[in-house]
Parts: structure tokens; C-alpha cells; sequence
């Protein structure tokens, strides 16, 4: 019986350290693709918005883009309309300087993920 239970928990660990070379190898092999980061221009980056300005893009008019502000960065965020449009679960971040909120959960998110449109201006 102990020679039984001393095989499966030989079997567990060979299959354990297997699955973490495996999982070690597949990282170590993964590279982002750099074409799926946001870029901006410089006339993108050259636009200013004062914290009014920035209020009419939360999201509410369908015709506009949806922008936030993170760390003085106004980012475009009208691709995830679902998620900060009126009604969606981070409207409460659209048209407004968001970095309090967003530095708690969600900062490199926007970074990573959304395109730089201007900065924004006390």
C-alpha cells in the first residue's frame, strides 16, 4: 500500500515539475506584439484640455468620442464604449480626470490599451 501511494506521489511531482518547465518555456517564448500598443502623433499629443472641455466627452452623446484623464494624460477611450458610456460599469470614470480611481485598479490598463489624444491642463 505505501509502495502504491509513494508511485502516485511520484507520478504527481514528475507531472507537476513538467507542467511548470512547460509553462516556464511558453512565457519565456512570448513577446508582446508591439503593434497592438496605442500610438500618437504629435499634434495628438499637442491638444489641451481643461477639466470643462473634457466633461462633454463622458460618453453621453453618441456622436462624440469617450475621454478620460489619467496623471495629466487625456486618453481616448471610445473603443471599450460598452464599458464607459452612459450605463456601462466605468462611466463613472468618462469626461473627467480619472487617476484617483484608476490608481487603485486599472492605471496600465488605460496606458497600454487606449490612445493618447492631449493632456490636460489645470
Amino acid at each position: 500500500m505505501k509502495r502504491i501511494i509513494f508511485s502516485a506521489g511520484l507520478i504527481f511531482l514528475f507531472l507537476l515539475v513538467f507542467l511548470v518547465l512547460v509553462n516556464f518555456y511558453i512565457n519565456s517564448r512570448y513577446k508582446p506584439d508591439v503593434s497592438l500598443q496605442p500610438t500618437q502623433t504629435n499634434e495628438e499629443a499637442a491638444k489641451t484640455f481643461t477639466q470643462d472641455e473634457l466633461k462633454k466627452y463622458n460618453g453621453t452623446d453618441a456622436d462624440l468620442p469617450i475621454y478620460l484623464a489619467l496623471d495629466g494624460v487625456v486618453y481616448d477611450v471610445t473603443a471599450g464604449r460598452e464599458f464607459y458610456a452612459s450605463g456601462g460599469a466605468y462611466h463613472y470614470l468618462a469626461g473627467k480626470d480619472a487617476s484617483i480611481p484608476l490608481h487603485l485598479v486599472g492605471a496600465d490598463i488605460i496606458k497600454n490599451k487606449y490612445p493618447v489624444v492631449g493632456k490636460l491642463v489645470k
